[in-house]
């Protein structure tokens, strides 16, 4: 049985910790974040719960038996296509993402500041932002963004190789409880890729959800880029405007709040999987295959199978 560390508890590191776990292997993933999931993320108001970054799952239904594990309900407003239709966690994506982390060994609060090869030549050292504890491993995979990995892997002497190819698109998303009556039979809409607004979609109508009518708002990757800077409240107020304009309602809102995702969207993947950056080192996330769930849990799985034949 080896000690594995796995930095980041979104898609890609839990999917390869349940995989390491089920072989038999001693697991341990670390988050900044408050709760794992990464961009599964759902964040509850007065009005009820939006999912403000991952929207709905592309796949087969197949796949989402195999990654639902019984927490998926079909989405029928989502055309299917190539045999793959859109499902949605029941309640939340964040419950979905909780699920898959019950039984595992996840620290969240914890920003791994550094890494250095262990005392003994072989497996990984890291250290923490939050605390003087040290964690050592026999081999180590990140799943974070490409732009938070290099800088970790730079330190510690590694060359990044590949990993500087990648790119990602940002996203600024409204949560969104309007005064004004939305357009009957209204679900969702997608813009074009250059458009403003990528997304728009009514959370109270999704299967398994209920409460009074409010809306998750997307942003444009072109407009969330060159307002990257924006305050949320001002970042809001825009989209606010933009969305009201193209529903034709009134902007004026009884809550409104916005989240801006750095690191939204592969633009630029590496087109594999995994990539091994030297001994007992490893990354996989969704810059492997592409930003769908269903990839990023290829990912992972990917990943889990590589460390495992070592």
């Amino acid at each position: 049985m080896n000690k594995i560390a796995i930095v980041g508890a979104g898609v890609t590191g839990l999917s390869a910790a349940r995989s390491l776990t089920a072989a038999g292997h001693a697991v341990t993933l670390f988050d900044k974040g408050r709760r794992p999931g990464g961009r599964m993320a759902s964040r509850e108001g007065m009005a009820g719960s939006f999912d403000h970054g991952v929207q709905y799952l592309r796949a087969t239904a197949a796949e989402a038996d195999a990654i639902g594990a019984g927490q998926l309900l079909p989405w029928p407003a989502i055309a299917p296509h190539d045999g793959s239709g859109g499902w949605l966690a029941a309640p939340t994506f964040n419950h979905l993402a909780r699920h898959w982390a019950n039984g595992l060994d996840v620290r969240c609060s914890h920003t791994v500041s550094t890494l250095q090869p262990g005392a003994t030549g072989r497996g990984w050292q890291l250290r923490f932002a939050e605390t003087d504890a040290v964690f050592d491993c026999d081999a180590l995979l990140l799943t974070l963004p490409t732009p938070q990995a290099i800088p970790l892997l730079a330190a510690a002497g590694v060359a990044p190789g590949r990993l500087a190819e990648v790119r990602y698109d940002p996203n600024w998303t409204l949560m969104w409880t309007p005064a004004d009556p939305l357009p009957a039979g209204f679900t969702h809409s997608a813009g074009a890729a250059d458009a403003p607004l990528a997304w728009i979609a009514r959370e109270d109508l999704k299967p398994g959800r209920s409460g009074p009518p409010r809306l998750t708002v997307q942003a444009g990757a072109r407009w969330s880029t060159t307002h990257l800077e924006l305050p949320a409240e001002t970042a809001a107020l825009e989209l606010q405007a933009l969305a009201a304009r193209q529903l034709g309602i009134g902007s004026s809102s009884l809550a409104a709040t916005a989240h801006r995702w750095r690191y939204a969207f592969v633009s630029q993947p590496l087109g594999e999987p995994v990539l091994t950056l030297g001994r007992d080192l490893h990354y996989a996330s969704d810059a492997g295959l592409g930003s769908r769930v269903t990839l990023a849990w290829q990912a992972g799985r990917a990943a889990a199978a590589r460390i495992a034949a070592r």
